[in-house]
């Protein structure tokens, strides 16, 4: 059973891309059904936690906006990350899924047991994940991907 899901935010929750004015200000895009679906994930007792290897002020907004129960801003680790969730919840990597899209997540890919991905995820990223959503990052995957659970947890003992 799956209790909780980590998610990578560029290129998962977003599209990947960054829009920047002249002052040096970030622009990102969320779709709202995504926004939905984290918050569906907590409420149905999920543990959720965004992960980002990015440290800027738009990844602070995003732990401002979600209320996650982890968030890893600048982590270039990932696997380090997902130690520090599984100490502090008592779980094993056989109850956490992990959204990735990019380089960066593959060692924690390797040691859940339900490694996700958007359709648009890099192809090593797709080769290690169980679970490869039809929709691309940043176009609603955190929700087809909350389908995907629903189904399964109500399937699993």
């Amino acid at each position: 059973m799956i209790k909780i899901v980590l998610i990578d935010i560029d290129g998962v929750l977003t599209d990947g891309k960054v829009t920047m004015d002249s002052s040096g200000n970030e622009y990102k895009t969320i779709d709202y059904r995504d926004i939905d679906a984290v918050f569906e994930m907590k409420r149905k007792g999920l543990k959720v936690g965004l992960i980002t290897g990015e440290s800027t002020p738009i990844t602070d907004i995003f732990n401002d906006r979600f209320k996650p129960d982890f968030f890893f801003n600048g982590c270039k680790d990932k696997a380090a990350a997902l130690d520090r969730v599984l100490d502090e919840t008592g779980s094993t990597e056989d109850e956490v899924c992990f959204v990735g899209d990019g380089q960066y997540d593959v060692s924690i890919m390797k040691r859940v047991r339900f490694p996700a991905c958007p359709a648009n995820a890099i192809q090593e990223i797709k080769d290690l994940s169980n679970i490869i959503l039809d929709l691309n990052g940043g176009d609603g995957c955190i929700r087809e991907l909350l389908g995907w659970i629903n189904d399964r947890n109500t399937h699993e003992p």
